[in-house]
């Protein structure tokens, strides 16, 4: 997870969310999900998702993950 998280304070701030151990993994366990990936999915995975994003990809993810921090 920590491959990363370290280059997401933006999402943090975009998701109102205090950048701390807990929330981090809450952010990892949504982004997992929002992306379709395996919740054991390697880091390195994650990470090759997250750059592939277009500026676009980026605000959808953004909408998912504020509904399923919604639910």
């Amino acid at each position: 997870m920590t491959c990363y998280m370290r280059h997401l304070g933006w999402m943090f701030s975009v998701l109102d969310l205090e950048n701390d151990a807990g929330n981090r993994h809450r952010l990892d366990r949504a982004i997992k999900q929002a992306l379709e990936l395996a919740p054991d999915a390697p880091c390195e995975e994650v990470n090759a998702y997250l750059k592939a994003l277009s500026g676009e990809e980026k605000f959808d993810l953004i909408d998912q993950l504020e509904r399923i921090f919604a639910e």
